[in-house]
């Protein structure tokens, strides 16, 4: 036997590559070549070219080829939130107005704090009457809302205590950030800050309950809104945060820098007194 019949024999082949266990029943009832166990099954196309016994082992083999083929499991879906994030989350949600001033004065949620104790700085937590008429909100203070612990100071401040005094609603006016810490040089917001302020600020609203919102910036709007449209675009129309109604409009200190686009904030403005006009009807 040469080494090619050696190893057929050894794979259980025969020289036509038949299983030698299929040829053996193909041999002891050649009239009936193992067809019984496939006549469920559409016959296979005769292959051109080959013996009665290899065509045979090919039908006999043809259930098995065309078996479908495994289907892996869905991917599993993962929970998009921290479960501890969540519990903290919930633990804020519960606290009063002096326990969520203190939490936010002792955070060491995120790497800001570390900046704040390096310096001697301190959060800021808001100002203006518990039972406000419009609860406006920023992104970060800056040095001197750190200093002073009052959000909106400086000459984006003035900005917006004469825009609101215009529509006659710079009193019953409470101001907040959406961070409570100041930034490295006046730099944005990043997520993992927003992450870890939002339940503060959140909080804050439902202890205050507003008659109406004005959210000045993206960074707030895409906080409380969970949305990446451009404030050039929310700001068209009246929006909502739990059954509050709100505005979406520039940063004063934005305003400063572009001042074709405060004649789009007074809009804004006039949207917020319409607001509050209907929920005192």
């Amino acid at each position: 036997m040469n080494r090619r019949a050696l190893i057929l024999d050894e794979l259980g082949l025969s020289p036509v590559w038949v299983r030698k266990d299929i040829l053996a029943g193909l041999q002891a009832n050649p009239t009936e070549p193992m067809l019984a166990s496939v006549e469920s099954h559409s016959p296979a196309p005769r292959p051109q070219g080959f013996s009665p016994v290899a065509v045979a082992a090919h039908q006999a083999l043809a259930p098995l080829v065309n078996q479908a083929k495994f289907t892996p499991p869905p991917p599993q879906t993962i929970p998009a939130n921290d479960p501890i994030e969540d519990e903290r989350s919930q633990r804020i949600a519960r606290m009063n107005w002096e326990e969520l001033n203190d939490a936010v004065s002792t955070c060491t949620a995120c790497p800001l704090c570390e900046a704040r104790q390096k310096t001697g700085g301190q959060t800021v937590f808001g100002t203006g009457p518990m039972q406000a008429n419009i609860m406006v909100i920023g992104e970060a203070p800056d040095a001197d809302e750190e200093t002073q612990q009052t959000p909106f100071l400086g000459d984006a401040g003035k900005l917006l205590s004469n825009m609101l005094a215009a529509i006659g609603e710079d009193e019953q006016v409470y101001k907040a950030n959406l961070l409570k810490c100041r930034t490295p040089n006046k730099r944005n917001p990043q997520a993992a800050e927003t992450l870890q302020c939002a339940p503060f600020l959140k909080r804050q609203i439902e202890l205050i309950q507003p008659q109406t919102l004005l959210l000045l910036g993206r960074f707030a709007m895409k906080t409380l809104l969970e949305s990446d449209e451009p404030v050039s675009v929310l700001r068209e129309a009246l929006q909502e945060y739990k059954q509050i109604p709100l505005v979406v409009s520039y940063n004063p200190s934005y305003l400063l820098r572009n001042l074709p686009d405060k004649s789009r904030a007074w809009h804004d403005l006039l949207r917020v007194k319409a607001a509050l006009k209907s929920r005192t009807q």
